[in-house]
């Protein structure tokens, strides 16, 4: 029997997925698990508490959010889905995904990622682990976007752990 430790203030019932799910499951599983994580970490932020920088670098915890909604976007909806949403960076400014226009507040930014998200579970609900999905090049399986997106998600996650404390001191995994 597995322990939980308290989890930020907004993650209700978020829980490490259940053992012995099938593979795509296990994986779309720790990505819902992730997603989940990131999304607590922004809980009842003020806009300034969004773009509060305490690194040298311009990372927020909503350049965060903001720069997993471009992830979402690119390889579920874009890469595997074909479609063709644009992206808020390019040669010109590699940082636009991160950087928060005026006006996006936790409320925005949420809604952006979970409808980014819902976005990419249609799509993942639809294609098996080895379809490339409407690619041209057959260059990504659905099991590479999602292991790189729970690496990814999760990555972000922990620097969203340690810039929430460093923000108002509220700790959790």
């Amino acid at each position: 029997m597995s322990h939980h430790v308290p989890v930020t203030a907004g993650a209700e019932g978020r829980r490490i997925p259940a053992h012995g799910l099938a593979e795509k499951e296990m994986l779309w599983a720790f990505l819902r698990f992730a997603r989940a994580t990131v999304v607590a970490k922004v809980d009842a932020l003020s806009p300034e508490e969004l773009r509060k920088r305490h690194v040298g670098s311009a990372t927020t915890l909503g350049g965060i959010l903001k720069h997993l909604v471009t992830s979402e976007r690119h390889w579920f909806a874009n890469v595997l889905g074909g479609r063709e949403l644009p992206m808020p960076f390019g040669p010109e400014d590699p940082d636009g995904d991160w950087r928060l226009a005026d006006g996006e507040d936790a409320a925005h930014l949420v809604a952006a990622y979970r409808a980014a998200c819902e976005l990419s579970d249609e799509i993942i609900a639809a294609l098996d682990l080895d379809s490339t999905g409407a690619q041209t090049d057959d260059d990504y399986t659905l099991r590479w976007a999602l292991t790189h997106l729970v690496a990814e998600t999760n990555r972000h996650a922990g620097h969203a752990d340690v810039l929430r404390e460093l923000t108002d001191g509220a700790r959790g995994w």
